[in-house]
């Protein structure tokens, strides 16, 4: 057992406690976010979900701590430590004690008196000191709404770097079956859950294949990566305060997020299928035509000067995400329960679009009107323009070095997110404060527009009653949203579905952008939706 353990990355190492415990280095993607978190808990995710149940007996102590030891013990990266030995060596240590006990801290009990108390609480966590470290990846805190008995608050808070959108939806769904029904009878092998606990890169399908063809894969993703990046030149963003401190500067995290009503959601979505795309491949789009709307009603209002306008004119717009890489790597590990296992398994994707789109508002002056949406960018050059978004993710997918190309990135980003925690944890002062421009922001590399990704229907993967289709509920969501200890000058679109209701929200750091100016966008972005795709469609058959 413990050569096959050795061969995905775990050993064993010594414990004060006698018990087993296994270590392993944490992979490139993994060492990133860990470096984030040591950067005042950069990219540490909350999600906050407000559930009825049947009977509070169902989150009486024992019954929650019991439910954590039991999903520590499914998913062991959530009661892992981290050890680091250099700058490059950091280490995941699973202690089978640990796993087995539920540890001060692990789980808080809190009680609030209302919603607004609880998103004050949400908002401590998000933004004040951080409360998770590398002794502690995950805690779970309990809320009872004093106002609503039948009401309770999961809180779970972890660390991105043993996380991501697909874990997070697994800890939540596991835990409220746990609550529900109880805890499996038969504690599952703890060398079984760490096999399915790996970096991503040691499943990808090459490593089957010989070194020379591995390292051969890997130069291919490198020169590929660096084609690419020399067609990624300039780009802007929303008008923002940006400065040379800016990425030691940690962020001010905000959100902001609405839902469409059924009806209009069913438009929306039919409209993606009639048109052969997919939301994710037009919200590029609508958020670039509804920042376009933006930085046009400041000039035409004389917030913004010639020089910059012109400057604007010319720039390609640049959004990035992440992705999900589990269907794409090892088939037994995917179909062994990594598909819904807890670790970080993501890949990032960047697209490009053309300059905004202006018509006949290229000639504009100051003082005159703001332009119609299809005065800006008709009907058929919007879906012209999804349809480049369409073609470069397609084109990313079915790249044979798509995985390379995502392994080439991560050493880069290990050096920026690692400078950015070495310089704010000596509180070093290396420079002056100066703010940039948007010409000169662009002058120190390419500027991304904004961040974003389409999760899709959550329903699918989140059931919403408990136990799960038990057709008797004892635990019901009400709602779910995700929060983000943002990072300096984040600004993200997100988007998915749920109920029957397509949600959008914006997570951004308060340090850079200005809320008001948020807030003007999320409105012309929620106005696009409805212009573009929210009209003149059968729904009759439509599904989220």
């Amino acid at each position: 057992m413990e050569v096959a353990m050795s061969a995905l990355g775990w050993s064993l190492s010594p414990s004060a406690s006698g018990s087993r415990q296994y270590e392993r280095k944490l992979g490139l993607n993994e060492l990133g976010f860990y470096y984030d978190s040591r950067f005042s808990g950069t990219a540490d995710t909350l999600q906050n979900t407000l559930i009825e149940t049947a009977s509070s007996k169902l989150f009486g102590r024992e019954r929650v701590q019991k439910a954590w030891v039991a999903i520590k013990q499914q998913f062991p990266l959530l009661g892992a430590s981290l050890k680091e030995v250099s700058k490059d060596q950091v280490y995941f240590v699973v202690d089978e004690i640990s796993l087995g006990s539920c540890n001060l801290g692990d789980v808080v009990y809190r009680s609030c008196s209302s919603e607004e108390e609880v998103r004050e609480f949400v908002q401590v966590v998000v933004n004040g000191p951080r409360i998770l470290s590398n002794d502690r990846l995950a805690c779970l805190f309990i809320i009872q709404r004093t106002d609503k008995p039948a009401y309770f608050h999961t809180v779970v808070h972890v660390a991105h770097c043993i996380t991501d959108g697909m874990s997070n939806i697994s800890i939540l769904s596991t835990l409220l079956s746990y609550l529900s029904k109880g805890v499996p009878a038969n504690e599952p092998s703890l060398e079984n859950q760490l096999g399915l606990s790996i970096a991503s890169e040691t499943l990808r399908s090459d490593l089957k294949g010989s070194l020379a063809k591995r390292r051969w894969h890997r130069a291919m993703g490198k020169v590929l990566l660096q084609i690419r990046n020399m067609k990624r030149t300039g780009g802007h963003t929303l008008p923002r305060t940006w400065t040379t401190k800016s990425m030691e500067t940690p962020a001010q995290s905000a959100l902001i997020a609405d839902s469409f009503s059924v009806e209009q959601s069913q438009i929306v979505m039919a409209n993606c299928r009639k048109y052969g795309m997919t939301f994710g491949n037009a919200y590029p789009v609508i958020a670039q035509v509804a920042m376009t709307r933006v930085l046009c009603r400041r000039y035409l209002n004389g917030q913004m000067d010639k020089e910059e306008w012109e400057f604007r004119k010319r720039q390609p717009m640049m959004s990035a995400g992440p992705l999900n890489l589990r269907p794409y790597l090892d088939e037994r590990w995917y179909r062994d329960a990594g598909n819904a296992h807890v670790l970080l398994c993501i890949d990032f994707f960047t697209f490009v679009l053309p300059f905004m789109s202006l018509g006949p508002a290229a000639n504009l002056v100051v003082g005159d009107a703001l332009p119609a949406f299809d005065a800006l960018l008709s009907h058929n050059r919007f879906l012209l323009r999804c349809n480049i978004i369409k073609k470069q993710s397609a084109d990313l997918f079915k790249n044979p070095r798509f995985l390379d190309l995502g392994l080439a990135y991560l050493p880069g980003r290990i050096e920026r997110t690692r400078t950015s925690a070495i310089r704010w944890l000596e509180g070093a002062d290396h420079h002056e404060e100066e703010k940039l421009s948007p010409q000169e922001q662009v002058k120190l590399g390419p500027v991304l527009g904004h961040g974003g990704s389409s999760m899709g229907n959550i329903d699918l993967l989140l059931p919403r009653d408990y136990p799960a289709g038990s057709g008797e509920s004892q635990l019901h969501i009400h709602y779910s949203a995700t929060h983000l200890r943002c990072r300096p000058g984040e600004l993200y679109l997100g988007a998915a579905t749920s109920r029957q209701q397509l949600r959008l929200n914006i997570y951004w750091d308060l340090n850079v952008y200005d809320k008001a100016l948020v807030e003007e966008w999320f409105f012309d972005v929620k106005d696009a939706v409805r212009h573009y795709l929210g009209r003149g469609t059968d729904i009759r058959d439509a599904k989220l």
